[in-house]
């Protein structure tokens, strides 16, 4: 019996070298193995693929120890075994490990020679597909990620044809559209357009595939299955060949119907609150004209009967009513400074010197700040300015200083100190004094609440403090205090840069 030792004895016409040149371009190797010997004959070419010199020889153990240890060995040997006992031929993928160590895929094919139904020899192709296998490999496991990632995306997914046929659709396209996936496939992309609205496939045909857009995104109105309108935010892509040609579209579809609800009603309730807002503020005006007009004739009337009666005066009864006419005016006036607050725009605001607003808010309290024995300590630069109104500013500087006299220590002489810092995006003005103190652990939720006061102070109507707060915020600011009981308190006014 003639034993294979060269690739040419299987392919006679070609001659010795031009068999080994094509093995070396193809990467292919032959080899042999001789039953009754036992011996095992490799190529060249299949040398090369083990990692091992020209004259390595091998025998059966060998050649199977090659093959990664487990599956791929195991499968080597069954496939060995079946061929011989049973003349079957076998062709397939295994790892190898090769002589260096590197683990390398090949395909390994073996066909049994049979004398008198025995398998005498066997004879094969060994050929070296690492880099296919691999890449063959890759390319699954791309292909489960984004059908895992197709599957299981959170918003909906499908594939469309230039036509607008659905190709495909993910679980999340079904529940948004309430059709099952056997149903897509009787659909047409323009059958869940919302009627009267442009048809989608009119506008990717015209932009997408006339390469002026690269991708499309829009909220778009479409008809659920129920027939109820749906809104989405459809995004879509244009998928192209290696030839550069328009495939296939991929359609990303988010469901933002309860957004859109959700808007609306937020749309309505400004509108409403708009009108309703309107309405109060001209109450509000007439309201404060007919009021100070009731209580100017009120006031006119208490006169005239002063001087019709004077004795009226010595009344109880009237001097009763006196008082309460005071105390209506007192809240009449205090209604309307709360109600003053209307919105600003940044077109109301001015550029204002701090120090000059300051200077003037001082001298019209000189004389009360005289009578206490109070000082006040400026130190803020000249030229420092902010952007604001000129009458809120002046009325929360009267405010906080008015305070630092109403609520001073009798034991001790009134100090305060008004300096200034800055951060990124506030100018801030600090109105330091040693006065009463406020416990803010007691009142620090309320202390710039209407009508609340911390001190028994007949004066103090609770308003200073509230008037303040809104008109800081009304300028894009906000005011912080700081304070201790029998030492003082730290007003700081924030003012946007």
């Amino acid at each position: 019996m003639k034993i294979f030792t060269s690739p040419a004895s299987l392919f006679p016409s070609f001659d010795e070298n031009a068999s080994l040149l094509l093995q070396e371009a193809a990467s292919i190797g032959m080899w042999e193995f001789n039953v009754g010997e036992e011996k095992v004959y490799w190529s060249a070419g299949t040398k090369e693929i083990h990692g091992v010199s020209s004259d390595f020889q091998p025998n059966l153990t060998q050649a199977i120890k090659f093959y990664k240890e487990g599956y791929h060995r195991e499968k080597i040997q069954r496939d060995f075994e079946d061929a011989m006992s049973n003349s079957k031929k076998f062709d397939g993928h295994y790892l190898i490990m090769t002589a260096t160590g590197k683990e390398k895929w090949v395909r390994s094919v073996g066909v049994p020679v049979l004398e008198k139904g025995k398998c005498v020899k066997l004879y094969g192709v060994f050929q070296d597909i690492d880099f296919q296998k691999k890449a063959q490999l890759e390319l699954k496991q791309k292909e489960q990620k984004f059908r895992k990632t197709f599957t299981n995306a959170p918003n909906g997914v499908a594939l469309v044809s230039l036509v607008g046929n659905w190709i495909q659709v993910n679980p999340q396209v079904s529940k948004i559209f309430g059709y099952t996936v056997d149903e897509f496939n009787t659909l047409k992309l323009h059958d869940l357009n919302y009627p009267g609205d442009v048809p989608i496939n009119e506008i990717l045909t015209d932009q997408l595939l006339s390469g002026d857009i690269e991708n499309y995104q829009a909220e778009r109105r479409f008809v659920h299955k129920t027939g109820k309108t749906i809104w989405g935010l459809l995004s879509v892509s244009l998928v192209k060949s290696e030839m550069s040609d328009p495939d296939y579209y991929i359609c990303q579809i988010t469901d933002i119907t309860s957004l859109k609800n959700a808007k609306h009603r937020i749309e309505d309730l400004l509108s409403k609150t708009e009108g309703q807002n309107e309405k109060l503020l001209n109450f509000k005006h007439i309201v404060s004209h007919n009021l100070r007009s009731h209580t100017s004739n009120l006031d006119m009337l208490l006169t005239f009967l002063k001087q019709d009666i004077p004795k009226i005066e010595e009344s109880s009864v009237f001097q009763m009513l006196e008082n309460a006419f005071g105390n209506l005016e007192e809240t009449i006036e205090n209604l309307s400074e709360v109600s003053s607050f209307e919105n600003v725009t940044s077109e109301d605001f001015v550029e204002i010197n701090i120090v000059q607003i300051i200077d003037k808010t001082l001298a019209s309290l000189n004389t009360l700040f005289h009578e206490v024995g109070g000082s006040v300590k400026v130190e803020i630069p000249a030229e420092l300015r902010v952007m604001g109104i000129p009458e809120y500013l002046r009325s929360i500087f009267l405010n906080i200083l008015s305070n630092t006299i109403t609520y001073r220590r009798e034991d001790t002489c009134l100090k305060v100190v008004i300096s200034t810092s800055q951060n990124d995006d506030y100018t801030i003005i600090h109105f330091k004094d040693n006065g009463l103190g406020i416990d803010l652990d007691l009142h620090g939720n309320k202390i710039f609440g209407l009508y609340k006061t911390f001190h028994r102070n007949e004066s103090s109507r609770g308003l200073g403090l509230y008037i303040v707060k809104n008109q800081i915020e009304a300028l894009g600011g906000c005011v912080k205090v700081e304070s201790t009981v029998g030492e003082g308190s730290t007003f700081k006014i924030y003012l946007k840069r």
